[in-house]
């Protein structure tokens, strides 16, 4: 859009977002999980209207499901660090601390024990493994030269952030990710990540309503996804 939203604006946005999403087989409590990485982009302080819309709803009606809420929403967010950067979900997050009520904030630390180590490394390479299966060799030939970034691929943007199932699963994951890619145009790994969502049992007909969703909400903000695949074009690669 050439002006900021208004609230307004983006709730009627998530109404189309969720009634898409509806039509797929992946739950009524997911789609919001599209909308976190997607809308950060470009309208980040929007992350509190997502939440005030949520918690708004009758599934939410209690501090105990809204702390629940919550956590699913800051790992999102968290994981969106990996991919998009540190300052837009940190902003976003910012904007919803500044609405919680005391008592539905969450003050639970998922990751307080983590170390990089063995175990991250082994995490790490097991969901790459998951999602990237005999293609993940050809992706390492790729950076034999970088090391730096085979580390930071192993250990960090997966050790640590994206194969870390406690809050959000696998399917969860990747949707977050899937989305958080293809709404920066990034045609390769939106490819990858197509292909990555069909392996981990999401339906070719339901990948195809989430990337419809993500195409909702990149136009409202006037993002042009060009040459981005559709599941289609990598279904043969599954």
């Amino acid at each position: 859009m050439s002006t900021k939203p208004t609230k307004e604006q983006v709730e009627a946005l998530f109404g189309k977002v969720e009634e898409k999403f509806s039509q797929t087989t992946l739950g009524k409590d997911r789609w919001y999980l599209i909308a976190i990485p997607t809308l950060i982009v470009f309208v980040p302080e929007h992350g509190a209207t997502l939440y005030t819309y949520l918690i708004n709803k009758p599934e939410y009606s209690t501090s105990e499901l809204r702390q629940a809420l919550i956590r699913r929403i800051r790992e999102a967010l968290l994981e969106c660090i990996s991919i998009q950067g540190v300052c837009k979900p940190l902003e976003t997050l910012l904007g919803i601390s500044q609405i919680e009520r005391e008592e539905d904030k969450d003050y639970s630390f998922s990751r307080e024990r983590w170390n990089v180590g063995p175990e991250t490394y082994q995490r790490g390479k097991d969901w790459l493994n998951t999602i990237y299966k005999h293609n993940q060799i050809s992706t390492d030939d790729a950076f034999a030269a970088h090391k730096d970034i085979t580390f930071v691929n192993y250990q960090i943007t997966y050790g640590f952030y994206l194969s870390d199932m406690t809050i959000l699963g696998p399917i969860e994951t990747e949707l977050v990710t899937l989305s958080g890619i293809m709404i920066q145009n990034i045609a390769r790994l939106t490819g990858w990540h197509l292909r990555g969502i069909r392996r981990v049992g999401v339906s070719k007909e339901d990948v195809e309503l989430v990337q419809q969703c993500i195409e909702l909400i990149a136009k409202f903000g006037n993002i042009k996804l060009e040459n981005i695949p559709r599941v289609d074009d990598i279904e043969h690669e599954v």
